[in-house]
């Protein structure tokens, strides 16, 4: 994300040795925010009674975070420059040589404490000129050339031509609809999420998808509520352009809990932030983060549930208010349709490494196997789940229930269920990249799923 305005926090500074942020420091403000910068690219001091100093992170990837199980505690894969050291304070002007990331760290000439009315000012003491107007042209070819690189590659191309006309053939058929299906995209500074989405949008440019549905997990939740808004908005707003239906599902770390942060978003805010502004067709009680959508078209009762609640004892599941809800909502499903079901977590411990009993999972199970019992026609094409990090068909149940693998680049195999499936992925290369186009027919008890990137093409249905 290139920012244009600086937001700082009081009270917080920058690691000299890793560029971390620090807590408990009064006489310092720090950006929370990663900015990007380009060759020629300034920050100018406008109040003389401040100084700062400029953190640098290069666009170098460690790759602890892709095959280990690791998370970066600032959301960034953006390597900490150290030869840069963010004590090194300007009174003047700082003009980049290079393409990276920064932060920057404040303080008074006179060492005073500093206040968050000072903080809200930052603007007014520092300012950013990302593209200053000797470096425009120069900036802007840069950002142009990074931008379509992975396109060039032939290896994508030729997936996603591939991909495009998988789509095409199917839906030319008649009576097929199609559905980008991602999950676990958890994205972070100088990751792959902005490669995935070129892929996305040329797929869909070639082929269009009908909707999109994200199965959770769109960051790491590690950061303050303040800067994981804006990785949020970030994700979102690029499944918003593709002007498709959206359908979010809530993951785990979409609460912002992970490592035990404390700047947790409560359910209603959850429902502001992921949900209020997606598809405005979905029938859901309240401010639930559970709901349904029926497709008249394709004659399908989608439902999205909610699966995690870091207040609860046990945190994956569901709660009794869900299982009620669920055999409500089963009752009023039209005599013609199909159900299918969409969760971040599994319903069941034997497909979940995390955890020894999911809440409620087996009752959630059981409602759906009972509906699917009632009545002949009653059929269930699928429960659909992401949270695993892996491809998996579990087949004990009355239904398949599905794992997908996630979405942002990661190859480790441990830390997976039994007889779940992992890829192996590597960077610049088309198996970087992992999501799926779900085609549903008219009148089917087949769904297909069509793997772009690490993985093979799948079938699933009664």
């Amino acid at each position: 994300m290139n920012r244009q305005l600086l937001e700082a926090q009081e009270g917080v500074r920058l690691s000299i040795c890793t560029g971390m942020l620090e807590y408990g420091h009064p006489d310092r403000m720090t950006t929370l925010h990663f900015y990007r910068a380009m060759p020629g690219s300034q920050l100018l001091l406008l109040d003389t009674e401040y100084e700062f100093a400029v953190a640098v992170y290069t666009l170098e990837r460690d790759n602890t975070y892709i095959y280990t199980y690791a998370y970066q505690e600032n959301q960034s894969w953006a390597a900490f420059d150290s030869t840069v050291p963010p004590n090194e304070y300007h009174s003047d002007c700082y003009t980049f040589a290079r393409e990276c990331y920064f932060r920057v760290n404040l303080r008074r000439r006179d060492n005073r404490r500093l206040d968050s009315a000072e903080a809200a000012h930052i603007n007014d003491i520092l300012r950013w000129n990302p593209q200053p107007a000797a470096a425009n042209i120069q900036a802007e070819d840069s950002t142009q050339n990074q931008a379509g690189e992975i396109l060039r590659k032939p290896a994508f191309q030729q997936e996603i031509e591939d991909t495009a006309a998988k789509l095409y053939a199917a839906k030319k058929k008649g009576g097929t609809y199609a559905f980008l299906l991602l999950t676990d995209s958890h994205y972070v500074v100088n990751g792959t999420w902005e490669d995935t989405f070129d892929c996305i949008r040329e797929v869909d440019r070639r082929a269009p998808f009908d909707g999109v549905i994200h199965l959770g997990d769109l960051t790491d939740g590690m950061v303050s509520r303040r800067v994981n808004y804006d990785y949020v908005q970030t994700v979102k707003q690029d499944l918003f352009s593709l002007q498709k239906p959206l359908y979010l599902v809530m993951g785990n770390h979409d609460t912002n809990y992970f490592m035990s942060n404390p700047e947790r978003f409560t359910k209603e805010e959850q429902y502001w932030l992921y949900q209020s502004d997606c598809c405005d067709n979905v029938v859901r009680e309240g401010h639930a983060l559970y709901y349904y959508r029926d497709f008249e078209d394709m004659r399908v009762r989608a439902l999205f549930l909610h699966s995690f609640d870091e207040c609860e004892e046990k945190r994956y599941g569901f709660s009794e208010e869900e299982v009620l809800w669920l055999q409500r909502t089963l009752k009023t499903v039209p005599k013609t349709y199909r159900v299918l079901v969409f969760s971040h977590v599994p319903p069941l411990p034997e497909i979940h490494y995390w955890s020894k009993d999911i809440r409620n999972g087996g009752k959630m199970v059981d409602v759906l196997e009972e509906y699917v019992r009632q009545d002949a026609a009653h059929c269930v094409l699928g429960w659909i789940h992401g949270h695993n990090h892996a491809d998996q068909i579990y087949s004990g149940r009355l239904f398949p229930i599905v794992s997908l693998g996630c979405t942002k680049i990661e190859d480790f195999k441990d830390k997976k269920p039994d007889h779940a499936v992992t890829y192996d992925r590597v960077l610049g290369d088309v198996s970087q990249e992992l999501w799926t186009v779900m085609l549903v027919q008219q009148d089917s008890t087949k769904v297909e799923l069509i793997r772009f990137g690490a993985g093979e093409d799948r079938c699933i249905g009664i």
